[in-house]
């Protein structure tokens, strides 16, 4: 069992009602302790971390990520993006729609969570077009993008 101890961080974690200087105990992947900075009860680990200065939360979510691929890979890529999101502390990403084709088939879709799982940097959501191309006129076969 690999275990990670989180030094000093001030952590934050709403649905605990957690906000304050602690230490965290990672155990395979998983956070099994949390208390004060010091305390013995948290145990040894592996592996320690100084986060004092820094922030330790649950990963964040952002449900509104342009990552331009289909179609404007000289800007970002599911891989570059999704890099950057992981690198930033987003755990999760939203990709929009706007891309060049839309994301507006089922093949699309797939095409963005094989890129994005190949990647394996975080949790990419597809966000598909209501209408076909963007245009507004014609219904997208939405309820096909469910994988």
């Amino acid at each position: 069992m690999a275990t990670l101890l989180i030094r000093g961080g001030r952590v934050i974690d709403p649905a605990q009602g957690i906000d304050g200087v602690n230490d965290v105990l990672v155990r395979d992947g998983l956070v099994v302790a949390v208390g004060p900075e010091g305390s013995q009860a948290i145990g040894r680990a592996d592996e320690t971390i100084d986060a004092a200065g820094l922030v330790v939360c649950p990963g964040l979510v952002d449900m509104h990520v342009h990552l331009r691929e289909p179609g404007r890979e000289e800007d970002e890529t599911i891989e570059t993006g999704t890099r950057a999101a992981l690198a930033g502390g987003f755990t999760s990403v939203a990709c929009i729609p706007n891309t060049e084709p839309p994301i507006d088939t089922q093949s699309t879709v797939e095409f963005i969570h094989q890129k994005a799982s190949r990647a394996d940097n975080c949790n990419v959501f597809v966000v598909g077009c209501v209408s076909r191309d963007r245009e507004g006129r014609e219904l997208a076969d939405i309820g096909h993008f469910i994988p």
